[in-house]
């Protein structure tokens, strides 16, 4: 029988890198190419939100996210001299890693390259993808080299983690469905003198009819952004700016004061609101910036392309095992991802009006929203959690399905993320947490009455080799404060997908929904599961 690549990753990003390393550490073989003949050093995103970190800190490069950035403290509002919110980004973000980070996105695909070569695997670069076919069995892959040479290749599985123009996605004739903004929007990164701005914090600041954005960058460097209108846009087009127009940008809309200099990349670029009509053909799948492209508010974007190729990762490596029902594990992937893209789209399309609107009354509504927002706690969380993306719920799909859970769970029940756990060790008394034991297989966490084996443990310890269980008993957890964090008031348990997403749950010996979960999802396929 002729061998076949496991999974061929086109792109050699944040979603792709992330997809390659989840299924490294289940043993699977991944060949990953991108056009590029090297790693761009031009950085569209920079901040790395608590969901993505939870996730980062699986792939074992938490540390080294940690070490490289610099945490976010908040978001600041401003309107002329006026400071009108700050929004903490350090409080009230219910998460194992609740403090944001800011990391140029060179930097953090450096870190993810970095693992993925320790753990054996090779980024071929230069190497585009030019066609693909598919068969019942397999995806053939046409690549052209750097060199000009053309190969034709075999996969399994084919992921298009390619970018907002994916050749994956062209080849498969797949919709990009939105529209384009019609504005021309400004990129500068460059220095600024003259005002006190906290590095640490991302200010969005308006004035005189404009907006202006500014991100804190590597070392003195800040990014500007802020938007062409009217006659300038007219005249002037996508014409790069020049350090002067900026500096004029910043003047007109920015906080008084602040002075430009030592500019470095100057660009202008258009936004795109746009969603793949589909996720999957066959054997061939897109994420990342291939499924779904918006506008930079909110900073969702790579992290959302993060969280695609957690979500497929697992997936894939089960049917690669040959566990579960192949369609109820990789029909799930667009079910859960593609209704989450939507609603970030739609999310930083309302932001990016709210923030650039130009008329006089809407300007004076937002000033006034924004100032409300300074003074409401509830708010401001809410709007940090938004954020963090620690509230993504998976409402449909074959998975969620399994559970028979509520339309509409609150955090800890099937389809949420995970809560994370403390609770001090009875036998030492040394304190412990669940997040550190989260790995490749499903974690059951166990709450007992007592200290005897429930039925959901002795269920689980069937699948072993794929399901851990963590259990706590009354010496582990006195206080109930745990299990409380999971809605129970008594014996219970909750089985944590490798994703990091609640599968299923029940109380006490109601185990149904466990067999029936373990059974679809878990549990080893007759053959060798290669399809």
């Amino acid at each position: 029988m002729e061998q076949h690549t496991p999974v061929l990753i086109a792109g050699a990003g944040p979603t792709g890198l992330t997809l390659a390393l989840t299924l490294r550490r289940y043993g699977i073989a991944t060949r990953v190419i991108d056009r590029l003949e090297k790693p761009a050093d031009l950085s569209k995103a920079l901040a790395v939100w608590p969901a993505s970190l939870e996730v980062l800190s699986s792939l074992g490069v938490g540390a080294a996210f940690d070490e490289a950035a610099v945490a976010m403290s908040a978001v600041t509002f401003g309107d002329g001299a006026r400071r009108l919110a700050r929004v903490s980004m350090q409080d009230g973000i219910d998460s194992a890693h609740p403090n944001p980070l800011l990391l140029p996105q060179s930097q953090t695909e450096a870190i993810l390259t970095a693992k993925f070569v320790d753990m054996g695997g090779v980024i071929e670069r230069g190497v585009e993808l030019t066609g693909l076919s598919e068969t019942s069995d397999a995806v053939t892959a046409t690549l052209r080299h750097a060199d000009g040479r053309i190969e034709n290749t075999t996969a399994l599985w084919l992921v298009g983690a390619d970018g907002a123009r994916s050749a994956v996605r062209h080849a498969l004739d797949i919709a990009f469905e939105g529209d384009t903004e019609p504005d021309t929007y400004l990129l500068g990164d460059v220095r600024i003198d003259g005002v006190d701005l906290d590095r640490h914090s991302i200010h969005i600041w308006w004035h005189g009819g404009g907006t202006v954005a500014l991100f804190p960058f590597a070392h003195d460097v800040w990014r500007v952004i802020s938007r062409r209108v009217d006659d300038e846009a007219a005249a002037r087009g996508e014409e790069p700016p020049t350090l002067d127009e900026l500096q004029q940008k910043i003047a007109r809309h920015g906080p008084p004061g602040a002075t430009l200099s030592e500019p470095g990349w100057l660009s202008t670029f258009r936004i795109n609101e746009r969603l793949a009509a589909r996720y999957r053909t066959g054997r061939v799948f897109l994420a990342g910036d291939a499924a779904h492209i918006h506008s930079p508010a909110g900073g969702q974007g790579m992290n959302t392309g993060i969280q695609d190729g957690a979500n497929l990762g697992w997936k894939l490596a089960y049917v690669l095992q040959g566990r579960g029902d192949a369609a109820t594990l990789l029909d799930s992937y667009e079910a859960e991802r593609r209704p989450v893209a939507r609603n970030v789209i739609a999310n930083a399309a309302r932001l990016l009006h709210v923030g650039m609107a130009p008329h006089p009354l809407a300007r004076l509504a937002r000033d006034a929203a924004v100032s409300v927002l300074d003074h409401v706690p509830a708010l401001q969380e809410r709007l940090r959690t938004e954020m963090a993306e620690t509230d993504v719920t998976y409402h449909d799909g074959p998975l969620v399905a399994l559970a028979e859970s509520a339309r509409h769970p609150s955090r800890g029940f099937p389809g949420t993320r995970a809560l994370d756990l403390h609770w001090a060790d009875a036998a030492d008394g040394s304190p412990r947490t669940l997040w550190p034991l989260l790995d490749v297989r499903h974690t059951l966490i166990a709450f007992r009455e007592g200290s005897e084996v429930s039925r959901a443990e002795t269920l689980a310890a069937a699948h072993d080799d794929a399901v851990q269980v963590v259990a706590l008993d009354a010496a582990d957890d006195p206080s109930g404060d745990a299990r409380r964090r999971y809605g129970f008031k008594g014996a219970g348990w909750v089985l944590i997908r490798p994703d990091q997403v609640v599968a299923v749950r029940g109380e006490s010996e109601d185990v149904a929904s466990l067999e029936r979960y373990l059974k679809n999802v878990v549990g080893l396929r007759v053959g060798d599961g290669t399809h």
